[in-house]
């Protein structure tokens, strides 16, 4: 599966890692109650981020994942 991400592939951080259902690279905010990176259409993304222009076709499908593994 391609993202069309050319950035690290790599979750090292303490706040880093990768969602099992859309296989984004994902990080925690501080205080733990938003995660930001997730595709869109993902059930873990929180509903209060909109679209963004940088999203672009990076969707989460189902099809496009195979048991949550990552890229």
């Amino acid at each position: 599966m391609s993202l069309g991400y050319s950035g690290s592939f790599t979750a090292e951080k303490d706040r880093e890692f990768f969602c099992d259902t859309c296989g984004a690279r994902c990080t925690r905010s501080i205080n733990g109650d938003l995660e930001y990176g997730h595709l869109i259409e993902c059930p873990h993304r929180p509903s209060k981020f909109s679209k963004g222009t940088s999203d672009s076709e990076r969707r989460y499908r189902p099809e496009d994942i195979n048991g949550g593994e990552s890229a």
